[in-house]
């Protein structure tokens, strides 16, 4: 019995325990193109959500600045229990004051202590105040700050950009790897057929079992690199469903787009559209422009303050109460002046001015690198439009000297080295086609992020703004590459569509491909 029940007990603990480790098969499909997958980045990465909050500290630094220049009132207070012969004497003359002699407290045997004033003390403190001169402290920590707001818009906006340009990395990467498939796929196909055939001639002797062996030799290195092609694109899209913000496991279709047409901007177009537009880069200016405010915030050290002053004190025996003979106020002006410090704001002024310079180097570092950015994401882009046309006919090419090769070897008049060679070469064509493709694409959406084309604001219409005195919210708005109901109260932007974005060109596209099914 104990057998029998332990049996089925180990039992029905293997098919729980396989149950719960069952993978779950719940993952969600979603189908997409490259424009909803970029939308669904903009509204879901997480490098977006966290630039949002540093526009937001920002912006409430800016607030605090500017508050700091108004009235501030405090208020203090304690409350003790006091004693001792300090306080004796003024028991006794609040006793007086009530017309009885001192005699009388010894003959009726009274005590001072027996009367509660002077017991307990109650005080309170109350000042009014408001900055009258800072030496300029005040006013550059507010450029300061709004600079730093602006920076922080245009950093925005910038990672959008970034995050536009990774969304589409990942998503043609994922096509490419989807096509390296098809072509591996392909591939065992063809070397599947071509297997049968040498099958049959070595049955009939007219080959040796050398090319049998070789055969099935190619056959497993294309079942591996098929493999190999599958986790990639299994890779890939948890790569872009990472970007977007989606589970890893999430089951997406992706849209094909083997469309491209020639780009048609010049190398000198787009680093002036860069320069202009990049928002990275004038964020940098406005680095510098904050760094030379933090150096007149510091000079104002040597300057003195005055603020007005209002003041007030009370004490009693109870809360809010003056019964103590203490009640006092006093209004007027009060002045500062750090005559001598010991050089400690110099100091401080020297160490602002070289981060001003830091900051100044910084900013022509990022025009050096828009100039690179440019440079190499155009060049990349052209070759790989050259290599595209290139690979088409070389696949085109390669498919034929492929058949050529197949059926000399069926009529006995070519070897299966030949064969094997090419449909290596077919294999390696289409797939270099594929990643001319890939590459051209990819690396148009890099010159686009090089360049600065926007997603939600235009950045040189942000810094004409601002420049002609527009507060953040308002340049936001002025310069939105979207509607302006999409905007919150604060300026800040809502979630947007990604059909939204203005392209820097209309283009006719061409569609290419070099191979159909009733070609393979």
């Amino acid at each position: 019995m104990r057998r029998y029940w332990k049996k089925n007990f180990l039992k029905t603990g293997v098919i729980l325990s396989t149950f719960f480790l069952m993978p779950s098969c719940s993952a969600e499909t979603l189908s997409l193109n490259l424009d909803e997958a970029v939308r669904l980045a903009l509204e879901n990465n997480r490098a977006i959500e966290q630039r949002e909050e540093d526009r937001e500290a920002a912006r409430w630094n800016l607030s605090a600045i500017r508050r700091s220049s108004g009235l501030k009132f405090s208020w203090s207070a304690s409350s003790t229990r006091i004693g001792g012969r300090a306080y004796h004497g003024l028991r006794e003359n609040r006793y007086r004051l009530y017309g009885y002699p001192k005699e009388l407290l010894a003959e009726n045997h009274v005590s001072i202590f027996d009367y509660p004033l002077y017991q307990s003390e109650n005080q309170n403190s109350f000042s009014l105040s408001m900055p009258l001169y800072t030496g300029g402290q005040l006013e550059n920590q507010r450029k300061s700050a709004r600079y730093g707001l602006n920076s922080a818009d245009l950093n925005l906006e910038d990672t959008k950009q970034q995050v536009k340009l990774q969304t589409a990395q990942a998503y043609y990467q994922a096509l490419q790897y989807r096509d390296n498939i098809s072509v591996q796929q392909e591939a065992i196909n063809l070397l599947n057929e071509h297997l049968r055939t040498v099958q049959i001639q070595f049955e009939v002797g007219t080959v040796a079992m050398a090319d049998v062996l070789a055969t099935n030799v190619q056959l497993a290195n294309s079942q591996q690199n098929l493999n190999t092609a599958q986790g990639n694109y299994e890779n890939a899209l948890a790569v872009l469903n990472n970007i977007m913000g989606l589970p890893a496991d999430t089951d997406l279709v992706i849209a094909d787009d083997k469309n491209y047409s020639s780009y048609e901007l010049s190398e000198a177009e787009c680093l002036k559209y860069a320069l202009e537009h990049r928002p990275d880069g004038i964020a940098a200016a406005y680095a510098v422009k904050q760094a030379e405010a933090s150096v007149g915030a510091k000079k104002s050290g040597f300057r003195p303050n005055v603020s007005a002053v209002v003041q007030g004190s009370m004490s009693g025996e109870g809360a809010f109460k003056a019964d103590h003979n203490n009640e006092s106020w006093s209004a007027g002006i009060q002045l500062s002046w750090n005559i001598f410090d010991n050089n400690v704001t110099s100091a401080q002024v020297e160490a602002a001015k070289a981060q001003q310079r830091k900051a100044e180097s910084v900013a022509r570092q990022q025009i050096e690198q828009i100039r690179l950015e440019i440079r190499e994401a155009y060049t990349t882009l052209k070759v790989a439009e050259k290599n595209i046309a290139v690979m088409f006919n070389a696949a085109k090419q390669a498919e034929e000297q492929y058949l050529i090769a197949q059926v000399r070897y069926e009529e006995g008049v070519d070897t299966n080295l030949n064969v094997m060679n090419a449909q290596e070469k077919l294999v390696e064509s289409r797939m270099n086609y594929y990643a001319a493709l890939y590459a051209f694409h990819i690396n148009k959406a890099k010159l686009e992020k090089a360049m600065g084309v926007p997603i939600a604001i235009d950045a040189k219409i942000y810094a004409f703004e601002v420049e002609n005195g527009a507060i953040s919210s308002e340049a936001l708005k002025k310069s939105a590459q979207m509607p302006l109901e999409m905007f919150n109260a604060d300026g800040k932007p809502k979630k947007r569509s990604e059909t939204d974005i203005k392209p820097v060109r209309d283009t006719a596209e061409e569609s290419v491909e070099p191979f159909t099914e009733d070609e393979r």
